[in-house]
């Protein structure tokens, strides 16, 4: 017996359960942005000024509210895109993440960009199911970075695409191991390396690590990377 198809209401429900207080939701090609305030409230912070989003707008109020949820589109800004460059775009889109982002809290009310985000440790979760577009369900792995309070010690485990907003781009080429620590290299550092012949402390990363035999995270993966012993010099 085949598994019943996700309804849009089924797919929103478990967009917004999983999403954080203060999380950003971008429903993708709607041009809308919202926000998560509260138990089961969603703020629209900016929607683009055009037809397909004006209705996309309506038809996505009326979605959410089926499922229990409040949308608060009072003070909604409209953008006008048409005018910018896909790269533009992107980084519009990823100001407004970053921003979103600076405001997380841990329950005791510390930033979470104030957590000493250097120390995370990321974790493998399992693999849970995934829908596809076609319908059909593939198994993912689960990751999350785990991040702790300087102020109450709680433990939170980030998404880690969450994790990439609060921490930085930077924090993402640095990996550590229990004994090694990779740094992604960027294409003109590999050629550096490479010329002056001091390659002996670079390696491509596969799925587990070389030298400690644990699972890489999957964005450390298929990575041109120089490594070095935890508390050595590199």
């Amino acid at each position: 017996m085949s598994e019943s198809i996700p309804t849009p209401e089924d797919r929103a429900r478990t967009i917004l359960e999983r999403l954080r207080d203060g999380g950003l939701w971008e429903p993708a090609g709607l041009g809308l942005s919202y926000v998560r305030e509260g138990e089961k409230t969603l703020k629209l912070l900016q929607q683009e000024n055009n037809p397909t989003s004006a209705q996309a707008r309506i038809r996505m109020k009326i979605l959410i509210e089926d499922i229990g949820w409040t949308v608060d589109d009072s003070e909604a800004q409209l953008i006008d895109v048409e005018h910018l460059s896909p790269q533009e775009r992107h980084m519009k889109e990823m100001m407004l993440r970053q921003e979103a982002a600076q405001n997380w809290k841990c329950s005791c009310g510390t930033p979470l960009s104030a957590f000493p985000l250097e120390e995370g440790v990321w974790t493998f979760d399992g693999q849970d199911e995934m829908l596809l577009p076609n319908g059909e369900t593939e198994m993912v792995e689960q990751w999350s970075v785990v991040i702790t309070c300087p102020v109450c010690d709680a433990t939170i485990p980030a998404e880690p695409y969450d994790y990439a907003l609060l921490a930085g781009d930077d924090s993402m080429a640095v990996y550590n191991t229990a004994e090694v620590s990779y740094r992604a290299l960027t294409r003109p550092e590999i050629i550096e390396l490479i010329d002056n012949k001091l390659s002996d402390n670079i390696v491509v990363t596969g799925t587990f690590c070389a030298f400690t035999g644990e699972m890489l995270p999957p964005h450390v993966r298929g990575a041109v990377v120089s490594f070095k012993g935890i508390g050595e010099e590199e």
